[in-house]
């Protein structure tokens, strides 16, 4: 892989990494991923002013809004509610092994045999974080399997919009439409909002900082490099939650990023 794309895609699996980690420390995770999903979608609007989104492309936005949201809403659940150490290797990992299973079963996609043995390693990985969860991270599993689904599903809709629309146009518009409708579920409390306006910006640059690092990087290596080695970020997560996980936990960490790597080869 290019130097550069390396180096690229390592700082986007950091600050993807980082920007999760601020979240997990907030103390309003509801209303500082409002701010944040609505503050990407500010950062890219110039482009949708410029480029705008094709009409024919709009259905795809609505399915991705409630992606979106969706997956805004159960990530703030999951972190209110436990380990970053479980949520976020589980609402990471869970989108790879259901595209790959998806494809297999409904699109008649046949894997080949590192990409089978990928989905095998996420399995056992997911089971393993899962299951070597504290006490009371019950929900917080539940709710990292649902974040996970949503990854999965605005994931597979945007591959298909950006071939016909303009990558940060579409993006600032799913962003600004699902963070307006995470800010009206905070019937726009404006001085809770206030208290998180501060980490809910700093969240909303660095996530769509990594988009953009990420975008860069396909311009100079293949996407299925890039994208199976964005998943360091689980192993960089976990690590730097500072929680002390079971080893359970962080072997589980572990197969999750060598089944993501295997299944996007």
């Amino acid at each position: 892989m290019d130097p550069r794309a390396l180096a690229l895609v390592l700082g986007a699996a950091l600050l993807h990494a980082g920007w999760n980690l601020r979240l997990h420390r907030t103390g309003d995770q509801s209303a500082a991923i409002a701010i944040s999903t609505f503050t990407g979608g500010l950062i890219l609007a110039p482009a949708l002013v410029v480029s705008g989104v094709p009409s024919r492309v709009l259905p795809l936005v609505a399915i991705s809004v409630v992606a979106e949201f969706s997956y805004a809403s159960t990530l703030a659940a999951a972190y209110s509610r436990g380990s970053l150490s479980v949520a976020y290797p589980i609402g990471r990992g869970l989108a790879p092994l259901i595209v790959t299973v998806a494809g297999f079963a409904f699109l008649g996609q046949q894997p080949t045999v590192l990409a089978a043995a990928g989905a095998l390693l996420l399995l056992l990985g997911l089971v393993a974080v899962a299951t070597g969860r504290a006490k009371g991270d019950g929900k917080t599993v539940i709710f990292a399997c649902l974040s996970g689904m949503a990854v999965a599903t605005y994931s597979t809709v945007d591959a298909k919009a950006v071939s016909d629309a303009n990558p940060a146009a579409y993006l600032s518009l799913v962003l600004l439409i699902a963070g307006l409708a995470l800010l009206a579920r905070t019937r726009f409390d404006l001085p809770r909002l206030r208290r998180a306006a501060g980490q809910g910006a700093r969240i909303g640059v660095g996530s769509v900082t990594a988009y953009l690092l990420v975008l860069l990087a396909f311009q100079l290596a293949p996407a299925g490099r890039v994208a199976t080695l964005r998943e360091v970020s689980v192993l960089a997560g976990v690590l730097a939650a500072g929680e002390r996980p079971r080893r359970r936990v962080i072997g589980g960490a572990v197969l999750v990023v060598a089944g993501a790597m295997c299944a996007g080869a």
